[in-house]
């Protein structure tokens, strides 16, 4: 009995604490277990969601397409119905009418009976075009969208391809010249290298005297090379048999003064062309002022005006130099005296942009302002900077440079004619000086 009580007691106890540990537990899972199950619910509604929002887009989808199929066709149908409907209305009516009159002879039976059948067959002929216009729409919208594709997919492509052959032309343009760019500078140093070792081979090692001639400034070389000192002891020794020589020292100082002597020939040469030039452009200045305001006035100078000029007697002044022995150059002038050409004054000749010419105080002065307008005349028209190199045909005017003349050939063709006379281009050509 007690063993009795004693695992009955054992086992209520085990069985409460059981409870409660199965209790706790519970209590203690009750928060996942509730948030899990209400993810679980929540995933569950979305899924149910989302399967029926499809489901209904599906069918709606569906729907949408049979109602249009079935809107198309009702719409073939209703027109089908619309015509029977007309027809069996016009029927009764002319069938009413002949019941009315008692006109229902075969002749008019016959006539009802083909207008039925005609209408009949352009009931059924309708219905025919109808559904082949259907057909053909559909066709035409099947064509049209496989050729959208087509479009979308070949464009990028044609791209694609357009791009690469540009860029392999590009490539090969680019390689093509940097090749000839490369091997014509080389080819003609090659080419002035043999020339060069030919003349030399030629004169010097081939020929008796040239191969003496070698080994006398190779001697020559090595000997001043060795001792500077003797080319000088040379040189001046040279110097001091020419100036003890009285003959090559007379002919040394006759040199000199035909010198001076041809450098102011040259000099008047040049003043008389500079004032002869300045009087003809007065006077083309004066005639156009003339002839644009009546003839009022003369832009050039009187030829009375140009004779009293005094240019000088620069035979005589060198000859007189020559006669006193002197060395001095024949532009030194006494004190307090001008050269006569000065007291001329210069704004009564205008060149063509009617401004007044520079005084001249000196003959280097102006030798040395002639050269200057020369080399100005030399530069191009355009960009006055670069030198004229470049002939144009068929005017045969010199007056652009290489640079000016890519960039006129590159304008409209209507744009291509000489700067000077407006003549159009037919070529060009390259003039070195």
């Amino acid at each position: 009995m007690l063993w009795l009580v004693l695992d009955l007691n054992f086992w209520i106890v085990n069985s409460v604490i059981r409870l409660l540990t199965g209790v706790i537990s519970f209590l203690h899972s009750l928060p996942s277990l509730l948030s899990s199950s209400a993810v679980e619910c929540w995933n569950l509604t979305l899924v149910c969601i989302l399967t029926a929002a499809e489901g209904f887009a599906n069918a709606a989808q569906g729907s949408f397409h049979a109602l249009g199929s079935g809107l198309h066709a009702l719409s073939g149908v209703s027109e089908s119905f619309k015509m029977a409907g007309h027809l069996s209305s016009h029927v009764l009516l002319r069938t009413k009418e002949l019941v009315h009159r008692g006109l229902l002879s075969g002749h008019s039976l016959l006539r009802q009976a083909c207008e039925g059948c005609g209408i009949a067959l352009s009931l059924a002929i309708y219905f025919v075009n109808t559904v082949v216009n259907m057909l053909l729409i559909g066709t035409q919208n099947c064509l049209a969208a496989v050729a959208s594709v087509w479009e979308v997919v070949s464009g990028p492509l044609q791209k694609a391809l357009e791009l690469a052959l540009t860029i392999l032309t590009f490539l090969y343009s680019s390689l093509m010249a940097v090749s000839v760019l490369l091997w014509t500078p080389f080819k003609q140093a090659l080419e002035f290298l043999g020339s060069l070792g030919h003349i030399f081979v030629t004169v010097f090692l081939l020929n008796l005297y040239g191969l003496l001639l070698t080994l006398v400034v190779v001697l020559a070389v090595t000997a001043i090379y060795l001792n500077p000192q003797l080319l000088r002891s040379g040189v001046q020794g040279v110097l001091d048999y020419i100036s003890t020589v009285p003959t090559l020292h007379r002919l040394q100082r006759a040199l000199y003064r035909l010198y001076l002597l041809a450098l102011e020939r040259a000099q008047t040469v040049l003043e008389m062309g500079v004032w002869q030039r300045a009087v003809w452009q007065g006077s083309q200045t004066g005639q156009g002022r003339g002839a644009a305001g009546g003839g009022g006035r003369a832009g050039g100078l009187p030829e009375g005006d140009l004779e009293q000029r005094p240019l000088g007697d620069p035979a005589g002044h060198a000859q007189h130099t020559l006669e006193q022995g002197e060395v001095a150059p024949p532009q030194q002038l006494p004190l307090g005296t001008q050269p006569e050409e000065d007291t001329q004054d210069p704004a009564l000749l205008c060149s063509s942009t009617d401004r007044p010419l520079q005084r001249h105080n000196s003959p280097a002065e102006n030798l040395l302002t002639l050269l200057k307008e020369h080399e100005e005349r030399k530069k191009c028209v355009i960009c006055q900077d670069s030198p004229k190199t470049v002939l144009l045909l068929p005017c045969r005017h010199l007056c652009l440079c290489r640079d000016c003349t890519d960039i006129l050939l590159r304008q409209p063709q209507h744009q291509h004619s000489c700067p000077l006379c407006r003549q159009p281009i037919g070529r060009s050509m390259d003039v070195y000086l």
